[in-house]
């Protein structure tokens, strides 16, 4: 719907900036990534809502190329980014080496094997959604029982969850109840960007 894709749009941009802000303030290798997968994300919203009012072919091709890359893209940098804080929370003889937070990155490459198969692609990018989110619900369930300045973070990675299972396992929500889990992933985009935004920085290094 063009009135939830527009909403995205907005919120992507916000999460952006607040992004670019705390990677600046915060720590630069904590927040990269994620500021680059909410680039990504906003860059394919903004395809996604041109292409609702376009009806050129070539154009439609291109648009979902760009969002087909464009979702795995940013699939493994937050998958990567959730591995720099799983490093950053240990303590510093127990840190495994910075470039193994790199590894998510390759499952842009692993895509390349199934991109032209499309049960296994969808399987994959369901897998891998579904990992993040359960990493990060994993993760921030353990940092909010240390902390309960973490509880906002953890929220928005729940309703994260919610849309995901809607748009993966419930028959018919696409397309005409698509507005359902748009609406609660730009609930967990503000939730979770306004988590670590409010979260102390010493907080976000949090030790074991």
């Amino acid at each position: 719907m063009p009135l939830t894709t527009f909403l995205l749009i907005l919120v992507a941009g916000y999460v952006v900036f607040k992004l670019v802000g705390l990677t600046q303030s915060r720590g630069r290798l904590k927040f990269l990534g994620l500021t680059i997968a909410a680039t990504i994300f906003l860059i394919l919203q903004g395809f996604n809502f041109v292409s609702l009012f376009v009806s050129n072919a070539t154009f439609t091709t291109t648009a979902d190329f760009i969002l087909e890359w464009g979702h795995i893209t940013c699939l493994a940098f937050v998958l990567s980014s959730l591995a720099v804080f799983i490093r950053e929370s240990k303590p510093v003889f127990a840190q495994f080496p910075m470039l193994y937070t790199g590894l998510p990155l390759l499952i842009v490459l692993s895509y390349f094997l199934v991109k032209d198969t499309y049960a296994l692609k969808n399987w994959l990018i369901m897998i891998y959604q579904g990992g993040a989110i359960t990493v990060s619900i994993l993760m921030y369930s353990v940092y909010t029982y240390r902390r309960k300045q973490y509880a906002l973070i953890l929220i928005g990675s729940i309703i994260f969850l919610f849309s995901y299972l809607l748009y993966w396992y419930v028959p018919g929500i696409q397309p005409s109840y698509a507005w359902l889990w748009q609406l609660l992933l730009a609930a967990g985009l503000l939730t979770i960007v306004l988590g670590y935004e409010h979260t102390d920085t010493a907080v976000l290094t949090a030790d074991s």
